[in-house]
């Protein structure tokens, strides 16, 4: 019998881009898949830059920020509206099971399930982050099981696109590093990377993932920036390199650990419950990364832990003995 697979999650890429391969992985084995994410532009643009082919819903849900905004007076009226509009939709679904991923946009659908008379689709969730969110801990009362990223019995999902065996620039003028902040956390690296870039490309290729409308303006022969890469192309970059610096969000860590690259990650201190530091400190006591924290990084710091890591023959060999792989298949079993 056909298995009818409900996936939830949006709000980041985060949330989104880990679905990909479990959805091929439920695919292979004969699953219907359906996919909802929230209705924000940036959802809309992974979808249609990830997953063409596939039934995927927009869905419109509020949330309760942890911060003042009189976004918090009008969105519970919004929430209850949502959750409505999510008992609807399941319905019409009909699924046997649920993917809960995170973000906001997966609320409305707990909530709906619980209320809905008759449907007895299980709940599963993950969690990718070491320190869980509120709605994963929520998610995780309703669920059959909870796979996490992180402890005892690590189940890592992230994106693991394909890869061309020969891509790029193969030349071996120096050392290639990769730099990228992502979003949010972009500016300091930027930053960081102008003021160091006369030593640094001295003897360093660089690439620079600045973000959409923080170009530097920097030009030099061993010096190449994007404002933004499609996730694939990032994997690409990411393998190509010899050292990456960037944040520590898990799907960022997992991607570059599991691509067996040295990195420095300086995690982003602004996040919710330190939870990139805990992500990095987890992983550098396993000698599998490097971390600075941003309050500690000078341009001096900087460039001495480049020149460290590339050295540091310890830390290469113990990532070329990591284990660590996406779990979407094993996972996909699991489901069903």
């Amino acid at each position: 019998m056909t298995k009818k697979v409900l996936l939830i999650g949006g709000g980041t890429g985060g949330h989104i881009f880990p679905l990909r391969n479990l959805i091929d992985e439920l695919v292979k084995k004969g699953a219907e898949v359906e996919l909802i994410v929230s209705d924000s532009d940036l959802d809309k643009k992974i979808i249609a830059e990830n997953f063409t082919g596939l039934p995927v819903h927009f869905f419109s849900a509020g949330k309760i920020r942890r911060y003042v905004s009189w976004k918090n007076f009008t969105d519970p009226f919004k929430i209850i509206g949502s959750c409505w509009k999510a008992l609807q939709l399941l319905k019409e679904i009909n699924p046997d099971i649920i993917f809960f991923k995170g973000g906001f946009v997966g609320f409305p659908f707990l909530v709906a399930r619980k209320a809905l008379f008759g449907c007895n689709a299980k709940i599963y969730s993950h969690e990718s982050d070491i320190s869980a969110g509120i709605l994963t801990k929520l998610a995780s009362q309703f669920s059959v099981q909870t796979f996490q990223s992180f402890g005892e019995k690590p189940m890592p999902l992230f994106y693991t696109p394909p890869l061309l065996s020969n891509s790029g620039d193969q030349s071996t003028k120096g050392n290639k590093i990769l730099v990228f902040g992502g979003s949010q956390g972009a500016q300091f690296l930027n930053a960081m990377t102008k003021e160091c870039h006369d030593k640094l490309l001295q003897k360093y290729v660089i690439t620079l993932v600045t973000g959409v409308g923080k170009k530097t303006g920097l030009c030099h022969d061993n010096f190449t920036e994007y404002e933004f890469l499609p996730t694939a192309q990032l994997a690409q970059k990411i393998h190509e390199s010899n050292l990456v610096i960037a944040r520590a969000g898990a799907n960022s860590l997992f991607e570059i650990i599991s691509a067996h690259v040295p990195s420095i990650v300086i995690p982003l201190p602004s996040v919710a419950r330190n939870h990139q530091l805990l992500n990095a400190v987890y992983f550098e006591e396993k000698n599998l990364c490097r971390v600075l924290e941003e309050k500690h990084t000078t341009a001096e710091t900087f460039l001495s832990t480049i020149d460290e890591t590339l050295q540091d023959e310890s830390l290469k060999d113990s990532l070329q003995r990591s284990a660590i792989c996406n779990k979407a298949k094993e996972i996909a079993d699991i489901l069903l």
